[in-house]
C-alpha cells in the first residue's frame, strides 16, 4: 500500500501543485474533482464485476485503489484539459493521455499490482479511460460555455 500511497497520489500531487497549479489555479480544483468522482464510479464498476484487482489484494477491494482516485486520476485528466488549453488539439490529447495511461497501468499489471480478470485486457482498459477523458472533455466545453473557465 506504501507503493500505492507514494506512486499514485503523493508523487501526482507534487507534480500537480508545483508545476500545474502554479500555471492554471482553476483546472485541478474544477476538472480534478470531477474526474476523481469519475475514477470511482469506474473502479467500483469494475471491482464489482471482477475486471480488475489492484495490490495489496485487500478483502475491501476498492482500498488499494483510493490513492489512484484521489492523486493519479485527477491530476492527470487536469493535464489533459491544460494541454488542450495548450495545444488547441483536444482529439489528440484524448487520445495520447489514454495512451499514456493505459501504458501505466500496463507497467503495473505487468509487474503483477494490477491483475486482470473477467475477459478485461489492454484494449477494454484503453477505452475505459478514453471514454472518462472524452466525458471530462464535455464538462470543459460545459465549464467554459459557463465562462467558470477560460
Amino acid at each position: 500500500m506504501i507503493f500505492n500511497i507514494l506512486i499514485a497520489f503523493i508523487l501526482p500531487w507534487i507534480v500537480g501543485i508545483l508545476h500545474l497549479y502554479k500555471k492554471d489555479r482553476t483546472i485541478i480544483p474544477l476538472i480534478g474533482t470531477f474526474f476523481c468522482v469519475i475514477a470511482f464510479v469506474v473502479n467500483e464498476f469494475g471491482f464489482y464485476y471482477g475486471f480488475w484487482r489492484i495490490a495489496p489484494f485487500f478483502n475491501q477491494k476498492t482500498l488499494s485503489a483510493l490513492p489512484f482516485n484521489l492523486g493519479l486520476y485527477p491530476i492527470l485528466a487536469s493535464y489533459l484539459i491544460f494541454f488542450i488549453k495548450k495545444t488547441k488539439r483536444p482529439y489528440l490529447m484524448i487520445f495520447s493521455i489514454s495512451l499514456f495511461t493505459t501504458f501505466l497501468e500496463m507497467t503495473l499489471v505487468l509487474s503483477g499490482k494490477v491483475v486482470y480478470g473477467n475477459g478485461w485486457n489492454t484494449i477494454w482498459t484503453f477505452f475505459s479511460y478514453i471514454i472518462p477523458y472524452i466525458w471530462v472533455y464535455c464538462y470543459y466545453l460545459h465549464l467554459k460555455k459557463l465562462q467558470i473557465m477560460n
